[in-house]
């Protein structure tokens, strides 16, 4: 699964020498690099992985606006996919062992990723020194995501706008983009595990933005990965109970009653 075509070969090597496209995951730029998604199953050994398209640039422009909203259908958008489906990898899905992230890598240390549902447990980063080390491990490990997309696609054009899937096993060759494997998901960003964090399968989780050593921001959206649907969207408000209205009515009556004797008086 993971061996290039002479064909494509040769039209991978032409795309880096003339530089007229680019690996499927763009990364590099703090506008123009995609977020992707990972999600891995344990108990198979498998890494589900897919170019979202959603830049950098529209994440952050949209930090605070709780009405910007993505929703994935990953069988849909998987469906002309070559080895990378989501249908398969879904057949067998365990979802008591499967979990999922998203990152996005920039430059100069600003990131985005998946982390603890708590922000106040989501650290800065020490210096920028550790921040632009964490963008450049996690721009690495992107490129080794890039070269199993390719290779499960056979015959694809090597293009950003193709959102190339793929579905890599423990078992394949080194650093082809597994999730769990030579270098967790989880500390993708070296010591800092709260970055990259690993969601499990059917709830959501916090998105941060990672800016060098500034705090991080929380992001007014949340992934969240169900069944075949990938969201990304603001909670909903909880709603008050009924009973919390009530104990409101009947406060304001007591108060009201008590207003009314005190005039009386």
């Amino acid at each position: 699964m993971k061996h290039f075509s002479k064909s494509l070969l040769a039209v991978a090597l032409l795309a880096a020498t003339t530089g007229a496209a680019n690996a499927s995951i763009a990364v590099g730029s703090n506008t123009l690099s995609e977020a992707y998604l990972s999600v891995y199953d344990s108990s198979r050994g498998l890494t589900f992985a897919l170019d979202l398209g959603l830049t950098m640039g529209d994440l952050v422009l949209n930090l605070s606006n709780d009405t910007f909203s993505k929703s994935y259908d990953l069988a849909a958008l998987t469906a002309g996919s070559t080895g990378g489906k989501w249908s398969t990898f879904a057949a067998g899905l365990n979802s008591a062992t499967t979990v999922y992230g998203v990152v996005a890598s920039g430059t100069a240390g600003k990131l985005f990723a998946t982390g603890p549902a708590d922000p106040a447990n989501v650290t800065k980063f020490a210096t920028t020194q550790l921040a632009s080390s964490a963008a450049n491990k996690l721009a690495n490990h992107i490129a080794t995501v890039n070269t199993a997309s390719i290779a499960d696609n056979a015959g694809a054009a090597v293009l950003t706008s193709l959102n190339l899937s793929a579905i890599i096993s423990d078992a394949d060759t080194a650093n082809t983009g597994q999730h769990d494997q030579l270098g967790p998901f989880s500390t993708l960003n070296g010591g800092k595990s709260d970055a990259a964090a690993d969601i499990n399968f059917g709830q959501a989780g916090n998105f941060y933005y990672y800016g060098g050593n500034a705090v991080p921001v929380l992001a007014a959206q949340q992934w969240e990965l169900t069944g075949n649907t990938l969201s990304f969207a603001a909670p909903a408000a909880v709603p008050l109970p009924a009973a919390v209205w009530m104990f409101g009515a009947g406060l304001m009556g007591v108060l009201g009653l008590t207003r009314r004797k005190n005039t009386a008086v």
